[in-house]
């Protein structure tokens, strides 16, 4: 991937802090990005040096702050028993954080920790075994997560929005306006001279690592803002317009050094080809989002040999001679399982059966053994309903060609006002032969679902 390539990958809209020259170079952001082991110890070296009592007397093992860590959350583990003993957090250490260290060195530590009233005893009793652990311990943990990825440049974001704050109020402060307007011109000027450095004689390793650090979203922003508020609530104040405007000043060069340490990185990257000038991440957004053009500037320099074809006319000709079109097969589809569910096409079949059965005794009962039966005075005594079923199933009866029954009708009809059924014709029910042709078998369903005769 070329410088051109890089370049392109660093600018776009989702950039940090622009440059207020004509170096101007926005620079993605990766929140999840950790510096290198190396680069977090001495990070940690140089912001604990300022409290050092003697030269070496800072912790530089990185081993020593995961021990740390570890105590701070055997103690938060046991917070609901008013504190925790030496070996509850040993304990707890043991059986939830895995550790690499030996037993000697967390007592080691945890020896340090009291002597420098980082642990405290619970209660001011004698032979106290509880003990607490002090919460400025757990922001100091905070503070070195934030140096894993940064440089203190997240510090310096929270006192201009502390500042910023000020300004929001209906009466600011003046004098702690001024007071952290100047103390922000001075950390923007040590870390431009911090910059200007690295970007003269740092190495390009040194430059990769350094100049994440120093990365944040509207920093320019934040600062023009300051500016304004600051003019606003104070326009007749000429010595803390000078102080914003100095701020103004030191931030312009403090970003024209961040541009340059990545103007150089990029150069550098180009012409050694080295891909982790961008994150993995930076690479994958890239991708996703970067324009066609820009990605195709990563092969521009990039040279290549052009394939050897391993094909001649003879094999061209034996592939088109062996060449057979392809016919789709079409195979017949597996039977379905049985199911245990009832078959629906046998229901229908049995309730055919039991209803003629049902139909056929009735008409034997009307019969009783004659071959002859008149069913109009039954009719005329029945309800309506019951008179339309009975009427109904004779009818099917004379209608059904495997039934030994005919039903007669006359043409006269018989008409009663106060009876149910005050319409009817004259009914008879005559009891036949064995019908010359028998009735079809019931269906059986097998397990297939088909059926068999």
């Amino acid at each position: 991937m070329g410088m051109m390539t890089r370049r392109a990958l660093y600018e776009g809209d989702t950039g940090v802090s622009p440059v207020h020259d004509d170096t101007h170079v926005d620079t993605y952001v990766d929140a999840n990005r950790r510096l290198s082991d190396a680069q977090q110890s001495d990070n940690l070296r140089t912001f604990m040096g300022a409290a050092a009592r003697h030269s070496g007397g800072t912790v530089t093992d990185r081993m020593h702050l995961r021990i740390t860590r570890d105590i701070a959350e055997g103690f938060a583990a046991h917070s609901g028993q008013g504190g925790a003993t030496k070996t509850q957090v040993w304990e707890w250490i043991t059986q939830h954080a895995s550790p690499t260290y030996s037993v000697e060195a967390f007592e080691s530590r945890w020896e340090v920790f009291e002597s420098e009233r980082l642990i405290r005893p619970h209660r001011s009793k004698k032979h106290q075994q509880r003990h607490s652990f002090h919460p400025l311990g757990t922001v100091f943990l905070m503070i070195c997560d934030r140096l894993e990825s940064r440089g203190g440049i997240d510090e310096l974001i929270d006192l201009l929005d502390r500042t910023q704050e000020l300004l929001d109020r209906d009466h600011p402060d003046r004098e702690a306006v001024a007071h952290n307007i100047v103390f922000c011109q001075w950390v923007f000027q040590t870390f431009a001279v911090q910059l200007a450095a690295l970007v003269v004689d740092g190495s390009l390793q040194e430059l990769m690592e350094d100049q994440w650090q120093y990365r944040h979203q509207d920093l320019d922003q934040r600062i023009l803002r300051l500016n304004h508020e600051v003019n606003r609530h104070f326009p007749k104040d000429v010595d803390l317009a000078h102080k914003a405007i100095a701020m103004v000043e030191a931030e312009q060069r403090y970003a024209h050094w961040a541009a340059q340490a990545v103007l150089r990185v990029l150069d550098r990257a180009g012409t050694t080809l080295d891909f982790d000038v961008l994150s993995a991440e930076e690479y994958l957004d890239a991708a996703r989002n970067a324009p066609p053009e820009q990605l195709a500037e990563a092969g521009l320099a990039l040279v290549a040999d052009a394939p050897q074809v391993w094909l001649d006319a003879g094999a061209v000709v034996d592939a088109l001679e062996a060449f057979v079109p392809r016919h789709r097969v079409r195979y017949r589809p597996p039977l379905p399982e049985g199911s245990p569910d009832r078959d629906p096409f046998g229901a229908v079949a049995e309730r055919a059966v039991r209803e003629r059965a049902r139909r056929e005794r009735a008409a034997d009962r009307m019969l009783l053994e004659q071959d002859r039966a008149e069913m109009t005075e039954e009719l005329r005594r029945s309800r309506w309903p019951r008179a339309v079923r009975l009427l109904t199933d004779l009818i099917l009866l004379d209608a059904d060609p495997h039934a030994p029954y005919r039903v007669e009708m006359g043409t006269e009809l018989i008409i009663d006002r106060e009876a149910w059924v005050t319409h009817l014709h004259p009914v008879t029910v005559h009891r036949t032969n064995t019908p010359a042709v028998l009735p079809p078998p019931v269906p059986v369903a097998t397990e297939q679902g088909d059926e068999e005769p």
